[in-house]
């Protein structure tokens, strides 16, 4: 369930159009800097009504959680929907944080946070009917919780195929991830398939399908899906975070590795200098694919750069050391 909704907390849209600044800075992950120019805002200190704004608010609670810091977010968020009762977006973003609480946090509030957040995402969807990502979240919760803290697969589906009769691409996508959650990759991979005969261009089933290929380890289908997804994408985020894939695909499969070139170029520069935890994967991934195309100077450039990273993931280390190993042929 963590990992889902941590997928989800990215999905909540950018929708404050008075902040593109802020919401720019998002996007490229620069969250201190984000943080800092909310608390300075000139119009903010020359109306405190201004640093109510419910929509930079929001912004500004994903940004602490996009630095881990999910207790300030958390205690933020408490007093937003305090503030805000009826805004359904922040009450979707406290209720996945607190549940992302509850899995990672104490035992001893582990159950009064879960249950807090199950309620206010059925709140959200009571005010906004169409907040297919609190519908997407209650599903999951129930599908993936322990039945003592408030799961029941049987209340998955029954609302699952609610949201399917209210929209199919929504309903289609959460089939899919309740076959996902039961080990069942091949059916929900069907699931998915058979809507985008239907609606071949949905971007949100596209990404679905990817990852799942991607959890397959069915690389190349994998690849090629995330290349037809590539020019469909508008939103930034979401175009990088496919750049990513092609980019560590292209390693893997030993295909497109041109594309894959292109995409972690692209990604690079969006994020230079940004906290974009993915950074040193994406170098390291670039200077492999540079040394297979024989350039070895930008290779070894992008490898001083993560050499000294203190990295834990073993994956990561052990990736490190063949690079190295390669590049002292």
């Amino acid at each position: 369930m963590k990992a889902l909704l941590l997928s989800l907390l990215l999905t909540i849209p950018l929708s404050a159009p008075a902040s593109s600044d802020y919401t720019s800075l998002f996007a490229k992950a620069r969250y201190t800097e984000l943080l800092k120019q909310l608390e300075q805002d000139p119009v903010a200190q020359q109306d405190p009504v201004a640093q109510q704004d419910p929509e930079l608010m929001l912004l500004r609670a994903r940004a602490l959680i996009q630095q881990q810091f999910r207790e300030e977010a958390n205690t933020l968020l408490n007093e937003l929907i305090q503030q805000f009762p009826e805004h359904s977006a922040l009450l979707t973003q406290a209720a996945l944080n607190k549940i992302a609480l509850a899995n990672s946090g104490n035992i001893f509030n582990a159950r009064k946070r879960a249950t807090d957040g199950l309620e206010l995402l059925q709140k959200a969807i009571s005010l906004d009917p169409q907040n297919y990502l609190a519908r997407q979240a209650l599903i999951n919760f129930y599908q993936v919780a322990p039945a003592t803290a408030g799961g029941s697969k049987a209340l998955a589906a029954e609302l699952t195929e609610q949201l399917f009769a209210l929209d199919p691409v929504q309903g289609t996508l959460a089939r899919a991830s309740n076959a996902v959650a039961e080990g069942r990759l091949s059916d929900a991979l069907a699931l998915l398939d058979a809507q985008l005969v239907q609606t071949p261009d949905n971007t949100e089933l596209l990404l679905r399908k990817a990852a799942i290929l991607t959890q397959q380890s069915a690389f190349l289908v994998a690849q090629q899906t995330y290349l037809q997804l590539q020019p469909l994408l508008t939103d930034e985020i979401s175009r990088h975070n496919v750049n990513f894939q092609l980019g560590r695909l292209a390693v893997f499969t030993e295909h497109y590795q041109a594309e894959g070139i292109q995409a972690l170029e692209a990604y690079l520069a969006f994020y230079d200098g940004s906290q974009q935890l993915r950074l040193p994967r994406a170098k390291l991934r670039l200077a492999q694919l540079y040394l297979r195309q024989g350039d070895k100077v930008r290779a070894n450039a992008l490898y001083q750069q993560i050499a000294r990273m203190v990295i834990e993931e073993p994956d990561f280390i052990e990736a490190r050391a063949q690079l190295a190993a390669q590049l002292s042929q």
